[in-house]
């Protein structure tokens, strides 16, 4: 873990702030010269401080979300679950865990009705001895909100965050309606193709790219493009499909090193304030907080400094509370997958082959 200037940080947060801005752009917000930016620029690209990646919009797409704990007996079972992971069409994301939870968590983005198909494949799983016992989360669905590390919290001197938990806690906020999610509408099928998949899943591994070194990229699997038919293209496709674009770091470099999932039962009250504070004062690190009536998911990246002040305070006023860790150096997140589109039939591909024989391979 190495320290960086001032200006490096500065040019993260610019970026944060607008995660595609070009050059131009990032003279205007920060000081230094065109040449310098660009210099600045090289550096935290090849020493890989940050990525900028596209955030499917699954409201627009059509896809639910269903998260899954799959506990393992062993290291030869949680292999197994990796391999459904990878061939199953509609993961999103898949870690090692361990703590309350001992073997895989799941996150899956299936077409909106299909979610019963998810667990058919865990069941099957079960049957065969590799899934001892599993948990679909149930506040999957309810009021979500985000944040992300925010890095004028950052000392670069002493490396270190600064974060007062106990007054984050202890302060009022305006209380903040939650309001859930709207069903999925799939309103892209009405246009999108496979290669605009294509073009979404480039996004998805990279998105601070130029049109030619993605249109390169997609050309190495066979799908050309003119510059003129992707750039229109990918107008559509992020206007339709992106719901933002998120900046990520690197977490060593910024002593993240601690992954945790708390879920628990509190007071409707309670976790309304949660809530709210979040809304109005988001903690300054990347995290996804869903709450309901009575249940509370909370996954953050984190110092294993912080983990102290946050815990105990969740531990008093919550019920039931659980803690996984997760396995970041054992994660995967998985782009988009351009076969899930039936185009004859302006559809998400939802047989039982393609979701649960193509999984079990």
């Amino acid at each position: 873990m190495s320290s960086l200037s001032g200006a490096h940080l500065s040019l993260l947060m610019a970026l944060q702030e607008n995660p595609l801005a070009t050059v131009t752009e990032l003279v205007e917000r920060v000081e230094g010269s065109k040449p310098t930016i660009i210099k600045r620029l090289s550096f935290l690209k090849k020493h890989r401080y940050f990525n900028v990646k596209a955030l499917l919009n699954e409201h627009n797409m059509g896809f639910d979300a269903v998260d899954v704990f799959l506990d393992a007996s062993n290291l030869k079972f949680v292999e197994r679950l990796e391999r459904m992971a990878t061939h199953h069409p509609y993961t999103g994301y898949r870690s090692r865990c361990f703590g309350a939870h001992n073997g895989l968590y799941l996150q899956f983005r299936p077409p909106f009705g299909s979610r019963d198909m998810i667990e058919e494949v865990i069941k099957i799983l079960r049957d065969e001895g590799a899934v001892e016992d599993y948990q679909i989360l149930s506040v999957v669905g309810e009021p979500t909100i985000n944040s992300s590390m925010r890095l004028d919290a950052w000392n670069p001197k002493s490396m270190s965050w600064t974060f007062d938990w106990l007054k984050w806690f202890e302060a009022d906020f305006d209380p903040v309606k939650t309001v859930k999610p709207k069903t999925p509408s799939g309103n892209v099928l009405d246009w999108i193709t496979k290669n605009d998949l294509y073009i979404l899943q480039q996004l998805m591994y990279g998105s601070n790219r130029s049109n030619t070194e993605m249109i390169r990229e997609i050309k190495k699997i066979g799908v050309s493009f003119t510059p003129q038919t992707f750039g229109r293209r990918l107008k559509m496709v992020d206007e339709g499909c992106v719901e933002r674009y998120r900046v990520g770091f690197n977490p060593i470099s910024f002593d993240i090193l601690s992954n945790i999932l708390i879920n628990g039962k509190g007071k409707k009250k309670y976790l309304g304030e949660l809530f709210s504070k979040m809304s109005n004062n988001p903690i300054p690190f990347a995290s996804t907080m869903r709450v309901s009536d009575s249940d509370i998911f909370w996954y953050v990246r984190m110092p294993s400094t912080h983990l102290s002040s946050l815990l105990s305070n969740l531990h008093h006023n919550l019920e039931h509370m659980t803690v996984t860790i997760i396995d970041y150096p054992n994660s995967f997140i998985y782009s988009i997958w351009p076969e899930i589109i039936d185009e004859e039939n302006r559809t998400w591909r939802k047989d039982r082959e393609f979701m649960i024989d193509q999984a079990l391979k």
